[in-house]
């Protein structure tokens, strides 16, 4: 058995972890790509009324603590106050890549065709698929009218 020098063993983990944080970076990008697609196609669900279709592929999370009847009455007071979604920009996100999976969150300032929210969704990610887990809006519009 070959000895190896302090110099190679601390190479031999510099490598190592390299390796580690390469992986683990292709796999946050491939996440936060999954997940701007999800909230894309939300949107898009968002705006033609399939609110039914967003719930039911959302997370079982998701569904353990919001009734279907929730959530689309959460929509359809959104869309009634606030419209269709216009314009939606990315202004924050978090990935954390875990055993049980990589969860993403994102934050959005969304201009809808009667004003302006503020969206944070969170994703459970497997492979090329992004279900949502948890959803929040915020306007003043939402609370005013």
């Amino acid at each position: 058995m070959m000895k190896l020098t302090w110099q190679q063993k601390i190479l031999s983990i510099s490598l190592i972890a390299s390796v580690v944080i390469v992986i683990s970076s292709c796999s946050f990008t491939k996440g936060k790509q999954t997940s701007e697609r999800a909230v894309a196609r939300f949107h898009e669900q968002f705006n033609a009324g399939q609110y039914h279709d967003i719930y039911a592929q959302s997370d079982e999370g998701f569904r353990k603590v919001t009734s279907e009847q929730d959530a689309v009455a959460l929509f359809d007071a959104v869309r009634r106050k606030l419209g269709t979604v216009k314009n939606a920009n990315q202004n924050g996100w978090h990935v954390n890549a875990t055993t049980a999976g990589t969860q993403v969150s994102l934050a959005y300032n969304t201009e809808f065709t009667e004003g302006k929210a503020t969206e944070q969704f969170v994703f459970f990610v497997s492979g090329d698929n992004a279900r949502l887990f948890q959803y929040n809006i915020n306007s003043p519009l939402l609370v005013t009218r």
